[in-house]
């Protein structure tokens, strides 16, 4: 009898040391070893064979374990007779001469195939009866599946993430006159908030700070789609108004009215004036000599209403000012383990930090960050903008 615990273990043992699947035959040939030693006990096996198609025959590649006879013309009769669309009832558990032998697909009809060797005919009563060698086989099947399913959307996300830091510009923003810098932290392999820069015009330069809802895949998705959009509504010369509202619209029509997305967008001109537009986002801060105020005026997060309106915002970043853009990820961090960071502690940050670089600056949040809630994951992404201009 198969020790249905040990067996699954050493399964997954298997598994997790499989690595990443590129080339579907690399990858048989490197999990056929680790299958024979980690199924050599349970099983019974002497050896596993990987066997490629080649011109609808099976060419046998190097074996593991015990020299076996070539089954390359028995598969090919047996698919012959059977049609390749049978290939689905892999796996087949059979005896081939004086050893029962298993037979299971990687990846498709058009994959590689695996010959596990069981036990000698003699030693079959010591072995696995077939209805449990075939179970056993049926189990590897599934977790190499799974492990195959798995590998492919890792591949995905990091098409995903390659898109997505495509759209971040450079982290530190040239403008005369001004000390720019941002960044942006992702709390999983995707993140879904934004920053932007948009030179609008001589002298003008705008700047944007997005988060989508959650974050992972679907949030960078969307954060994807305002980029754009931002960046298609700078281009044509709308005013800021008439770029949000639109925007709204757009990502309204995209269907997922579910989820939505929160944007602080503003223009600043060299001589310190900003005008701004904050849709549902947390408001941008100004430290000054009179202290820190925040920015608000706007309106509703994008997305959920498409008739929404949204009310322009003014304001004056004078000489030795400091101006911060961020996304709620900043002042949530900690929610999910005790207090949260906070708008007081984002304050304290922002006083303290006020003679440091931008980017300076920016590291020295991130640290706060980190020593608030010590080595606990983000529980959200976090993105920071930090404006000084210089005296």
């Amino acid at each position: 009898m198969i020790q249905s615990k040990s067996f699954y273990r050493s399964l997954e043992k298997v598994f997790a040391g499989a690595g990443r699947v590129k080339v579907r035959e690399r990858f048989a040939q490197r999990i056929a070893p680790a299958l024979l030693e980690a199924l050599r006990a349970p099983l019974g096996l002497t050896a596993v064979h990987v066997y490629e198609r080649r011109k609808g025959g099976f060419t046998p590649a190097k074996p593991f374990g015990a020299k076996r006879a070539d089954l390359g013309a028995d598969l090919a009769r047996r698919f012959a007779s059977t049609g390749d669309d049978r290939i689905a009832e892999l796996p087949w558990v059979g005896d081939i001469g004086p050893e029962r032998v298993g037979l299971i697909a990687v990846d498709g009809v058009d994959g590689p195939l695996l010959a596990l060797f069981g036990p000698a005919r003699g030693a079959l009563e010591k072995g696995p009866s077939r209805g449990e060698f075939a179970s056993a086989l049926t189990s590897v099947l599934y977790a190499m599946r799974q492990h195959l399913e798995k590998s492919e959307l890792r591949d995905l996300i990091e098409q995903a993430r390659a898109i997505q830091l495509s759209l971040l510009p450079d982290p530190c923003c040239v403008f005369p006159g001004f000390d720019i810098h941002a960044g942006s932290y992702a709390a999983s392999s995707v993140g879904g908030d934004l920053y932007d820069f948009l030179p609008v015009a001589p002298g003008t330069m705008g700047l944007a700070v997005a988060d989508a809802s959650g974050h992972g895949l679907p949030a960078a998705l969307q954060a994807r789609d305002v980029a754009v959009g931002l960046r298609m509504g700078v281009e044509r010369d709308l005013k800021i108004v008439s770029a949000i509202e639109k925007l709204n619209r757009v990502i309204h029509r995209s269907g997922l009215t579910s989820r939505f997305i929160s944007l602080f967008f503003g223009e600043l001109e060299s001589n310190g004036n900003f005008s701004y537009v904050n849709a549902g986002h947390p408001p941008a801060l100004v430290l000054d000599k009179n202290g820190v105020r925040e920015l608000s005026a706007g309106g509703i997060v994008l997305g959920p209403d498409p008739g929404a309106k949204f009310k322009l915002g003014y304001t004056h970043v004078d000489r030795g000012a400091t101006l911060v853009l961020y996304s709620d990820g900043v002042i949530e961090r900690g929610t999910t383990w005790g207090e949260p960071f906070g708008m007081g502690k984002l304050k304290k940050w922002l006083k303290e930090t006020r003679r440091l670089p931008a980017r300076e600056a920016v590291d020295a949040l991130m640290t706060r960050l980190d020593e608030h809630s010590p080595k606990k994951p983000f529980e959200d992404d976090v993105t920071v903008m930090v404006v000084r201009r210089l005296a």
